[in-house]
């Protein structure tokens, strides 16, 4: 069977059919799984995306989304998170154990649209030549990841939004709407689903190249502590 683009994973019920109806109106294929099904297939081809509709306790969907993580089929793909909470631990919780972003079940359709096409188009930029996935650089492995910013030009006392788009030990990558010029120190203030959790990394900027649709690639290298700080709160080994 091809590849779909997006594999939905979780118990059968209106909130799963709701995602599937926006994704497929993303324009992208959507195949449904239960996770019994997802995790049992060992020959499933890489989708471009995975998601996870998951109510119940917060424990088990993290356990769940690990697993997925985890499985061979379905290693290297981004997992959006879709549940009930709006709190930051949840949120926090989710990313720390290896998801690329996370929403609330509420959240409506056109965002839902919006975060898939980003995290497919964030996906897309770690394949090399359409073979292997760029999963190394020199400095450390990096990971997938769509995380709501606000970042304080610390030359120019302005402030952009934006997101982080993926993040390694050394730094982070992020998108947004207007360049800044190499060297330019920054604080990244990060945002949970509907509030601030209250975290600051400092860094400069390395290079700023441009982006999909008009936007820009910032990159930014972590300072020593935020280096150290990132590590813990995305779950980065090593």
């Amino acid at each position: 069977m091809a590849a779909a683009d997006a594999v939905v994973v979780g118990p059968a019920g209106s909130e799963r059919d709701r995602l599937v109806e926006a994704l497929g109106g993303a324009g992208l294929s959507v195949r449904v799984l239960t996770e019994a099904e997802a995790l049992g297939q060992r020959q499933l081809a890489l989708p471009r995306l995975v998601v996870l509709a998951r109510g119940g306790p917060r424990a088990e969907r993290e356990a769940t989304q690990v697993r997925l993580l985890s499985h061979p089929a379905l290693h290297g793909a981004p997992l959006l998170v879709v549940a009930p909470e709006t709190d930051v631990d949840s949120y926090g919780g989710a990313l720390a154990r290896g998801a690329a972003a996370y929403v609330s079940a509420d959240t409506g359709p056109a965002e839902v649209r919006d975060l898939a096409l980003r995290l497919v188009r964030a996906g897309d930029r770690r394949w090399d030549s359409g073979t292997r996935p760029v999963s190394v650089d020199r400095r450390g492995r990096r990971r997938p990841l769509l995380l709501k910013v606000e970042v304080e030009d610390r030359a120019r006392n302005t402030r952009l939004a934006g997101h982080i788009v993926d993040v390694g030990f050394s730094g982070c990558r992020l998108e947004l709407a207007d360049p800044l010029p190499k060297g330019t120190p920054v604080g990244l203030q990060l945002l949970a689903y509907r509030e601030t959790t209250g975290i600051m990394l400092a860094g400069s900027v390395r290079w700023t190249r441009p982006g999909d649709g008009g936007t820009h690639l910032v990159a930014v290298r972590f300072n020593g502590t935020s280096a150290i700080m990132a590590r813990r709160l995305f779950g980065l080994g090593g």
